[in-house]
């Protein structure tokens, strides 16, 4: 038993060493990023601005471009633990407004979306148009789908308003996916105007309609007791 527990920690401390060191060569490209274009930056300088090694950085990497779309993982992933807090009244009560149903001026999920997208304008930019933009927008429909099934996976445990959908969760994420990359290149194309709360209310008008269809509030199940 000693010996497992020794093992386990050794693992624990493998794994922070690990995370520190993808966290260190994401921030180390991030800067270059602010610095200089994505396309001109090498390997050597990234390893060289987080202090590692080039075995170090193939360890973990394929390429620089594979560690971009690290940064887009994690972004994905922390957009995932946000949405998952929202209820899903929330969503269902909302889709003419971008406020809570109490009237408080409380953002939307979609607005956390086009908030970020903003905030990190030259990533998203790199990810959807540098050399290898078609390579990369594969894999950053795959992170998309993956973190909608999370979210709706999540909420499906929780949730006293359950979502019943009449067609396929995956083609329901790939159609919000292609939609939502879509509309961020339509608003890079204008420089990220307007802005992301029009933005946002824009896409509601464009995607709710036909989400709707397949997920119809009069169907959803409140897990309530009848009186």
């Amino acid at each position: 038993m000693e010996s497992t527990l020794k093992a386990k920690i050794k693992d624990q401390k493998v794994d922070r060493r690990v995370l520190r060191t993808r966290q260190a060569l994401r921030s180390a490209l991030l800067e270059l990023i602010s610095e200089k274009e994505f396309d001109s930056i090498s390997v050597e300088e990234i390893t060289e601005r987080a202090n590692l090694g080039r075995a170090t950085f193939y360890l973990h990497f394929k390429d620089k471009e594979d560690l971009l779309l690290e940064e887009f993982r994690v972004i994905a992933s922390n957009r995932v633990q946000v949405l998952s807090e929202i209820p899903n009244s929330i969503w269902i009560l909302n889709q003419d407004s971008l406020e809570l149903a109490n009237g408080s001026a409380s953002i939307m999920p979609l607005l956390l979306v086009f908030e970020h997208a903003a905030q990190n304008a030259d990533i998203y930019r790199i990810l959807l148009r540098g050399e290898n933009s078609q390579r990369i927008s594969v894999k950053i429909r795959e992170i998309i789908v993956q973190s909608i099934n999370e979210i709706i996976q999540s909420k499906q445990k929780s949730e006293a308003v359950q979502f019943q959908m009449e067609v396929p969760v995956d083609l329901l994420a790939a159609y919000f996916s292609g939609a939502l990359m879509s509309c961020l290149n339509w608003w890079l194309d204008h420089e990220a105007s307007p802005q992301p709360e029009e933005m946002a209310r824009m896409f509601q008008h464009l995607f709710f309609p036909g989400v709707l269809k397949v997920w119809n509030p009069g169907k959803l199940n409140t897990n309530q007791d009848p009186d």
